[in-house]
């Protein structure tokens, strides 16, 4: 039975989909105006596993996330760099899915762009005005947040602090003074002037932030969707926001379960450009690895934030390593497995089976990756000792079966591929074998440094020799 955290009710609820065996979620993706930072990515990372998670437990998924291609980051910067805003936003976009690559982050199975929903927003807009929701201000059009009596629901926001009858044209601002949000932006003499405006019945516009969501949600779901994620960042105003003007034009509950990621802090403190603790993925993937980064966000909880220092690092390296040779000892133990029985078959094969319980009851109590993960790590444990001592066949497939299935429920050690040994290591790994039976333990020894020159090692094992290419 799973149980999500839900921001609407600050509570864990049972999850019941709207349709039996099928789940809709839509997710904030990201604004196309520069290479997205770490803490983007943990977001992300976080709507990949709810994912994982409810495929495991046998929902059918479909997920939407969005492109932000056109606001005010995306014209202010394509302007600087002297490039068309389709051209620069195309750029950007190109560089968040190279992302999702390097975390192993599947894809969305849509990705509309809020360039091509306009029409929808003008749409939205329109039924806004006509219930007398949205006003029209100097060409802009703006939700009349005074119309729609459960504003604040989502954020708890203190609703004495609304200036009503304010209204201002940026797409974020400031907490603690919300004020009427803009649906649809006039566009300037210099947007139009690089065509960057759509017409309508008020005049040449362009979207505002919030609009998108709510149409392209709903276009592809319709007025009611099961979950909605996103950084605990978006809960005000762009999902207070989302929550308004898509109820205030349905008349039908938006969402029904409401998801956030805490923020990801480095050395405790919240990354900004002034500080220079800005990272983006790239950067920290060159230093670590995309596999071993995703590692890191799994370890922590998304509701807790994520304190990046690099203590963290090497802990979660240490621990993603160990995982990773336990996964390449049982590749290696198929090989040499045998079908005789040994006396702690019967006791290892009920540890699995409470072990895969404790995994899904883990994962179903609000997506708890690091419990998740202390499971994997015990069932790491089992399976190295039982190496030693056991070598059935059937255990060890099954073993290798519920590994591979934590693993890849994880989203880890999918791009680990079999190496092809070259010919000239496996001469020499032989030739050392020989050696070693003959005792010429010094020969021996040359010839591993031999092997270690050409960019592999040599474990030993009671099954034999284990090659790896060095830093694999």
């Amino acid at each position: 039975m799973l149980k999500i955290y839900n921001t609407l009710t600050r509570k864990k609820e049972i999850f019941k989909p709207i349709k039996d065996g099928e789940v809709s979620i839509y997710a904030c993706g990201p604004t196309v105006y520069s290479t997205p930072h770490i803490g983007n990515y943990r977001t992300f990372l976080m709507t990949d596993n709810i994912v994982r998670t409810l495929e495991y437990l046998g929902y059918k998924v479909k997920l939407v996330m969005n492109i932000t291609d056109i606001d005010d980051k995306t014209i202010r910067d394509s302007k600087k760099a002297g490039m068309s805003l389709k051209n620069f936003t195309e750029k950007y976009t190109q560089e968040f899915f190279r992302g999702l690559d390097m975390l192993n982050i599947r894809y969305a199975s849509v990705y509309p762009k809020a360039t091509e929903n306009v029409d929808g927003m003008i749409e939205l807009t329109k039924k806004l005005i006509e219930k007398g929701m949205a006003y029209e201000k100097g060409g802009s059009i703006y939700f009349r947040i005074s119309s729609f009596k459960d504003y604040g629901k989502l954020s708890k926001i203190d609703l004495e602090k609304i200036k009503i009858g304010a209204s201002v044209d940026v797409d974020e601002y400031d907490k603690e003074n919300p004020r009427d949000f803009v649906l649809l932006k006039a566009s300037t003499p210099r947007e139009i002037k690089r065509g960057i405006c759509y017409e309508s019945p008020w005049g040449k516009i362009r979207p505002g932030w919030h609009t998108e969501c709510s149409v392209m949600a709903m276009k592809e779901f319709g007025p009611t969707l099961d979950i909605h994620t996103g950084g605990v960042d978006l809960i005000f105003p762009h999902h207070e926001n989302e929550i308004a003007q898509s109820e205030g034009s349905t008349e039908k509950t938006f969402v029904r379960y409401w998801i956030h990621v805490e923020h990801l802090m480095v050395n405790s403190e919240k990354m900004s450009k002034s500080k220079g603790n800005v990272f983006t993925l790239p950067e920290i993937i060159e230093k670590y690895s995309g596999e071993i980064v995703r590692y890191m966000f799994l370890s922590v909880h998304y509701r807790r934030q994520l304190n990046y220092t690099e203590n963290f690092a090497e802990n979660a390296i240490n621990n993603y390593q160990k995982l990773k040779e336990t996964f390449e000892n049982l590749e290696f133990a198929l090989k040499s497995a045998d079908k005789k029985e040994y006396p702690s078959d019967k006791e290892t094969l009920e540890f699995l089976s409470i072990l895969e319980t404790e995994f899904k009851e883990a994962l179903t109590d609000d997506f708890n990756t690091p419990k998740a993960i202390k499971v994997f790590r015990e069932l790491s444990r089992v399976a190295n000792k039982y190496i030693e001592t056991g070598k059935n066949k059937s255990v060890i497939e099954k073993m290798h079966s519920l590994y591979r299935q934590f693993a890849d429920v994880l989203g880890l050690f999918s791009k680990i591929k079999k190496e092809n040994i070259p010919e000239e290591i496996m001469r020499l790994v032989e030739e050392r074998e020989i050696t070693r039976e003959n005792k010429d333990w010094q020969k021996a020894d040359e010839l591993r440094d031999n092997v270690k020159d050409l960019g592999y090692i040599i474990e030993d094992s009671k099954e034999g020799p284990k090659i790896k290419k060095i830093g694999l």
